[in-house]
């Protein structure tokens, strides 16, 4: 069984303070002006609050200064600045000067070394600096020293070319912009395809239309870039070193001295330590601010002045901690959207079919994005409710108040309760985040200590949660950079782009940690060999999940994302989907989810097993807390009544999503904090403090931490082969064509009665000339029939059509159908072997189509689905010929449903072995056409079809019904093996 193992080094995020600092806030002495001169006396506190908020910085500065600040504005300051110092003295994530990170390795024995002399990095704030660019894509002359290159995200529709465009201000509606397909724009398509000098390209347009002039080039060529046909390589990519220094590079002379100026006091501020700051990052500020006006924060990370070594057995827990989620987490959490879209693209397209990226997720040539995706019509899918999962956690949950527990042992039995559907697999990565709570580093030595999952405790993308900060940390860059060297045989790819916030970026700039690179959106060349395009890639099928290939590399493509962005909602579709399709490799692995109990009770218990604790104690504030023009003192006696009643500790965690800080709820301005975020965030929830009592961070001197570490699966997801191309699509026929689509709208349950008492009618008026015709139920978007005849335009339209709307008419005066529509008939020509096959498969449909109806008329003395497993064996007979039982027996193994086959076992080995006269004749014509088709497929080498066929014949006898269509199977399944177990003992 495959296992995890813990690599060697691991990242470790602390607090800047300790947590006793925190006692500062805790009694205010009326006066708001002393009060904050006092908390912030320690000039590494003013010097991490003016990095975080200059604008409270400034409040602090007067009040620093005696100076007078308005009451409203003070008492503010009071509340952010205490909200700024628990930060610092609770809470390990990474903020400016709040905390910072070191890199820890795993060793026999811990050992700490904890000084003071912390290093600061600084970078400019990527959102002002892509400001400043953009300012300067507009000047002719800098425009003049640059290179471009044509969008990738760019793609012809009509006589436009268009561009998916999420616009930068915060807003993440994408648009979709257009520019005609002028000969000067064809000309740059063409022209600028790989990296050109702008100059360069003006000449060639000159050139090539010797009557224009060249203001008009230009101003041509402006209005792209401006608009993003163009890219620029004045955009500094995320692995850039300097992005200022890439920047000015790339200016004329004049326009560098702001920017160098900028950048070198960025600089200066960098080299004072922590705490001694003050002037120089005032200086950081004024220097920007003249560059361009606005905010501008520097980015800031502080990595700590420590070094750390773990002991093993701290490994050796994450390792069976990152065991134990997996096991609980059920195997298709969360991917259902992705799940169906796979279902999808197999009935349309099939496993030997590779259809290039662009063309699938357009909505006009391919299926278009998933449910959920910005530009797909498929409704959001909301996920279905494990109810048996639900009741087991509830049940924790209810006793564990009951019995007035604050903590849930995960013991063995309740583990295989909550594992029921696990299915043995682990991710190739998994990224784990914890709090380390030990007294000592001796206690941590001997194994007492304690792991509790962190907020954002995991990630199965590697990198993704130390990526950020491996810009200055070696070993972890190297490890990560080794790893992915190491992984499997498919091509890792380093995916950028340009996300709907530009400031967020300051936490998604990678160093680059891979060989090669997907660029979405972003300047490069695509000629370069290391430089993966949208238009190499394709999709494609296995028999379980989607794949992206590269046509160029014939290689799987695995996407790589080391950060923790949330793509869904902050990228385009395109990224989206190449960042799900990478997800979706491996064994899915979430944090504990208390499902439904976890959204409605308003206390949960801490849930530990062994030494992890996998959710600390929530408590959800009452409703009538969140009332915040309640008096004071009425408020204050609701609050104790509620505390008393739920036992909540003083020492708590206020928390909101990834937000959180630590309050001491005896403390009135901790008090206050929190009735002020209940009355902005109702939601606000309480949450113990890590490892609740009887653990603490005295191993790291008090400070609040988290420990981040890489654990790799012993066994690798292996790398996808495939013999699939890409190939033109089928033909899409419109009405009017060859082919009449017709679609009958009707309830679901009067579908069998009209395929039985009224399509006979329209099949037998339907004239000589017509070749082929075929029907399925069909409940997208609502429950309809549809039904597609082949034959001459003419006859279609002279003699089809008004049959079908006689038809439909009639049924619709009978009140038995609501409306009738035509569409567009776009084969599954890859499901069924390939447009060479599809002909021979649609006389299958027709014939089955014929047969249906033949046999539901018969109405012989069957149940549906015994009937269905007669049908499935002479398919698959005629169809696969010699072993097509070997065939049925290798589809469909023996499952759940087995036990339907024993209560009909002896009619359907009598039907399948010796059949019915009546339905032989009725099969006879199937039969022909069937074995035909099966030997067609045979040698054009192709995967057999025939579980489709067998599933759309269940659909046209029966209708869509897992339960059905399994209990058929199994049917079929049961008498085949039977008959070979028969004639195996002579019988």
């Amino acid at each position: 069984m495959a296992e995890f193992e813990v690599a060697d080094f691991a990242l470790l995020r602390m607090s800047t303070l300790p947590a006793g600092r925190a006692a500062q806030t805790r009694t205010d002495s009326g006066d708001p002006a002393a009060y904050l001169r006092s908390i912030t006396a320690d000039l590494l506190v003013r010097e991490a609050v003016a990095v975080s908020s200059p604008s409270l910085a400034r409040t602090l500065d007067l009040v620093h200064d005696g100076r007078a600040v308005e009451g409203k504005k003070l008492r503010r300051a009071v509340v952010s600045t205490t909200r700024y110092l628990l930060r610092m003295a609770t809470r390990p994530t990474p903020f400016g000067l709040m905390a910072g990170v070191t890199e820890v390795r795993f060793d026999d024995l811990g050992k700490l070394r904890l000084g003071d002399r912390h290093q600061k990095l600084t970078r400019p704030d990527t959102a002002w600096l892509l400001d400043v660019v953009r300012g300067h894509e507009r000047d002719p002359e800098v425009l003049r020293r640059l290179r471009v290159v044509l969008n990738g995200l760019c793609q012809v529709r009509g006589d436009r070319l268009s561009l998916p465009h999420m616009p930068r201000d915060g807003d993440a509606a994408v648009r979709e912009l257009s520019v005609g397909m002028s000969p000067l724009v064809r000309s740059v398509m063409a022209y600028a395809r790989r990296p050109v000098a702008y100059t360069e390209l003006v000449d060639h347009l000159l050139l090539s239309f010797p009557q224009g002039a060249k203001e008009k080039a230009e101003q041509a060529l402006a209005t792209m870039v401006e608009r993003e046909f163009l890219l620029t390589d004045l955009v500094p990519p995320d692995d850039a070193p300097d992005q200022i220094a890439h920047v000015t590079a790339r200016l004329p002379p004049a326009a560098r001295a702001g920017l160098e100026a900028s950048a070198a006091a960025l600089r200066a501020y960098a080299a004072v330590p922590a705490g001694s700051g003050l002037p120089a990052l005032r200086e950081a500020l004024s220097s920007a601010e003249a560059v361009r006006a606005g905010h501008h924060a520097p980015h800031v990370d502080l990595r700590m002045d420590a070094d750390v070594r773990l002991p093993q057995v701290v490994a050796q827990e994450l390792a069976q901690l990152g065991r134990t989620l997996v096991r609980i987490t059920p195997p298709d959490a969360g991917i259902e959207h992705l799940r169906r879209y796979y279902d999808e693209f197999l009935d349309r397209y099939g496993t030997a079919r590779l259809v290039p990226l662009k063309e699938l997720l357009d909505g006009e040539l391919g299926l278009g994005g998933p449910a959920g995706y910005r530009a797909s019509e498929r409704a959001e899918i909301e996920p279905e409710e494990d109810r048996y999962r639900n009741r087991v956690l509830g049940e924790l949950a209810q006793g564990a108040v009951l019995d007035g527990r604050l903590e849930v042992e995960l013991d063995d039995a309740t583990l295989d309760r909550l594992s029921d559907r696990d299915d043995g697999r682990l991710p190739e990565v998994l990224e784990l985040g914890v709090h380390l709570l030990a007294d000592s580093m001796e206690e941590l030595n001997d194994g007492d200590f304690r792991l509790v999952l962190a907020n954002m405790p995991l990630s199965r993308r590697l990198g993704a949660m130390t990526g950020r900060f491996t810009y200055f940390l070696d070993e972890l860059r190297e490890q990560t950079a080794r790893m992915w060297r190491e992984s499997a045989d498919a091509v890792p790819a380093q995916v950028t782009f340009q996300p709907a916030w530009t400031r967020i970026m300051n936490v998604a700039r990678v160093p680059s940690l891979i060989e090669r690179t997907l660029p979405v959106g972003r300047f490069a060349d695509p000629g370069d060999e290391a430089v993966l395009t949208l238009d190499e890639l394709a999709v494609g099928a296995s028999g379980d999940r989607l794949f992206l290939w590269s046509t160029r590399l014939e290689s799987e493509i695995v996407p790589a994302t080391p950060h923790m962005l949330v793509v869904p909602r902050v990228a385009l579709d395109a990224v989206r989907f190449v960042y799900e399709i990478g997800e979706a490799r491996h064994r899915v692995c979430k944090g504990w989810d208390w499902g439904l109990a976890g959204r409605l009770l308003p206390y949960l218990p801490r849930v530990r097993r062994g030494r992890s604790i996998l959710a600390s104690a929530i408590w959800r504030p009452a409703a009538e807390l969140n009332d915040v023009k309640a008096p004071e003192a009425d408020w204050g006696r609701r609050f104790d009544a509620w505390r008393e009643r739920w036992r909540v500790p003083s020492q708590v965690y206020l928390t909101n999503g990834d937000n959180r800080i630590g309050l001491d709820l005896d403390a009135p301005l901790h008090r206050d904090i929190l009735r002020r975020e209940l009355d902005r965030r109702p939601s606000t929830l309480l949450v113990e403090a890590p490892g609740g009592a009887g653990f603490g961070a005295g191993w790291l001197g008090g400070r609040a931490n988290e420990v981040t570490a890489t654990l790799r699966s012993t066994a690798q997801e292996p790398p996808i082969r495939t013999a699939a191309r890409p190939v033109p699509p089928p033909p899409r026929h419109q009405p009017g064509g060859e082919w009449l689509f017709a679609k009958l709208y009707a309830s679901a349950d009067r579908h069998t009665d009209l395929i039985r008492q009224w399509l006979p009618a329209l099949r037998a008026a339907l004239p000589p000339e017509v070749d082929r015709w075929f029907f399925i139920r069909y409940f997208d978007p609502g429950p309809h029939l549809r039904i597609r005849v082949h034959a001459e335009p003419a006859t279609l339209r002279r003699e089809v059509l008004p049959l079908v709307h006689d038809w439909a008419a009639d049924l619709r005066r009978a009140g038995l159908a609501r409306s009738l529509q035509l569409d567009t008939y776009e084969p599954e020509a890859d499901r069924y072997g390939g447009v060479e096959a599809l002909e021979a498969a649609e006389r299958v449909f027709a014939a089955d189509s014929d047969a249906v109806l033949a046999q539901l008329r018969l109405r012989p003395d069957l149940t549906p689905e015994l009937l269905a497993a007669a049908n499935y064996a002479d398919l698959a007979r005629a169809f696969h010929g010699e072993g097509w039982q070997d065939w049925l027996l290798a589809a469909y193994p023996v499952g759940e449903h087995h036990r339907a086959f024993q209560s009909v076992r002896r009619t359907a080995v009598e039907l399948i072995a010796d059949g019915d006269p009546r339905l032989a004749e009725i099969w006879r014509p199937r039969a022909r056409v069937a074995t035909e088709y099966g030997e067609l497929i045979r040698s054009l080498h192709r995967r057999t079809p025939l579980a489709a066929l067998l599933h759309m014949h269940h659909n046209r006898l029966i209708g869509v019904s897992k339960l059905s269509e399994g209990i058929s199977y199994a049917i079929a399944r049961g008498a085949v093996q039977a008959l070979r177990d028969r004639a195996r003992h002579g019988r």
